[in-house]
């Protein structure tokens, strides 16, 4: 009987210290929750910068035109290779035959033809120049051109103001003549008062015995 309540308050003891001493340990707690920023996706930014490179483009496009509208050749001309090399296959990208077909447009009817001394007649290289102009002209029936009859500096003021009337005259006629209406053109002499090139020699001579052309309006281009 003695052994048998020695027992039990053993075991009476080995329960109190588990008890005061918590038995298992707790379980470690969950992990924090990481929140990620959230972030564009790839089509998103794909199509962000797709539109930044367009605006940019367009802008230059913009500037090609405006350098048309004022007649500087050479400015479209750079700024469409620029568009070309830097914006390929975009919107703007996509004008720029357009844009460089006004440019050539403009070049062509710009071209001077030139005269032999004394003479108002027209020569063949000028009647092949003149004909590349007329086939600018016939496709844009609203522009405008001025002749400018021009003369070197022999003979006296009187005489190259006539001439150079006449080379004016004989220039529009040749135009005319190759089917273009005569009220796309108006005529004026400066005969010898505006050369392009300086000198008393036959090279300065030749250069300045010329006609030139005015586009009076651009924007019909």
């Amino acid at each position: 009987m003695h052994r048998n309540g020695s027992i039990a308050a053993m075991l009476v003891l080995i329960g109190a210290g588990a008890v005061a001493c918590g038995g298992s340990p707790p379980p470690p707690p969950p992990p924090p929750v990481v929140v990620e920023a959230a972030t564009p996706d790839a089509d998103s930014l794909a199509a962000a910068l797709a539109a930044e490179r367009e605006a940019a483009a367009m802008q230059l496009c913009e500037q090609a035109s405006e350098a048309i509208a004022a007649g500087d050749v050479n400015r479209a001309r750079s700024l469409v290779q620029q568009i070309n090399r830097d914006y390929a296959g975009t919107e703007c990208a996509n004008m720029t035959a357009g844009i460089s077909a006004k440019a050539d447009a403009i070049t062509v009817l710009r071209e001077q033809v030139h005269f032999d001394f004394d003479r108002s007649r027209i020569t063949d290289e000028a009647a092949a120049t003149l004909q590349r102009k007329a086939d600018v002209l016939r496709a844009h029936p609203d522009l405008r051109i001025a002749i400018e009859g021009h003369c070197d500096e022999r003979g006296s003021l009187e005489y190259n103001m006539a001439l150079g009337q006449r080379r004016a005259q004989s220039t529009m006629k040749y135009l005319v003549d190759l089917g273009l209406t005569g009220d796309m053109f108006s005529t004026v002499s400066y005969g010898e008062e505006r050369p392009t090139a300086q000198g008393a020699n036959e090279g300065a001579w030749a250069q300045n015995r010329r006609a030139e052309f005015v586009i009076g309006n651009l924007d019909a281009l």
